[in-house]
């Protein structure tokens, strides 16, 4: 006794198809190259620094700035995606870090301000 034939219009052994939405044994998947997670915290972060709270004290931007430069430097080759969000934490970052420290040369340097212990007194004329 033999085998049946095969049906017909039916791929052989070697030219056998997966079902759809299956790769072939062997065979890998091109993936999309991911986010810079250091972009991300960097922009997040300085814009975190616009929340009031931290108007005085810009630690989240200033971090942010440092997250943002590893993420651009991440980003440089295109391996990763997320330059905007790089440039954007870099930007915000450094605009509240400037504008913190200009506020603090501003009422340090004012001779209507005048720090009593914890405290700032300003007075006007």
């Amino acid at each position: 006794m033999s085998t049946p034939p095969p049906p017909p219009n039916a791929p052989g052994p070697e030219g056998f198809q997966p079902p759809p939405g299956y790769q072939p044994y062997g065979q890998t998947v091109a993936t999309a190259p991911t986010n810079s997670g250091m972009a991300i915290a960097g922009m997040v972060l300085s814009l975190v620094g616009l929340v009031p709270c931290f108007w005085l004290f810009q630690f989240p931007a200033l971090l942010g700035v440092i997250f943002s430069f590893i993420g651009l430097g991440q980003t440089k080759n295109g391996a990763r995606r997320g330059r905007g969000m790089a440039i954007t934490g870099v930007v915000v970052g450094l605009l509240l870090v400037v504008a913190c420290v200009a506020f603090w040369i501003y009422f340090s340097t004012n001779s209507n301000c005048v720090r009593d212990g914890g405290t700032w007194t300003c007075t006007t004329d």
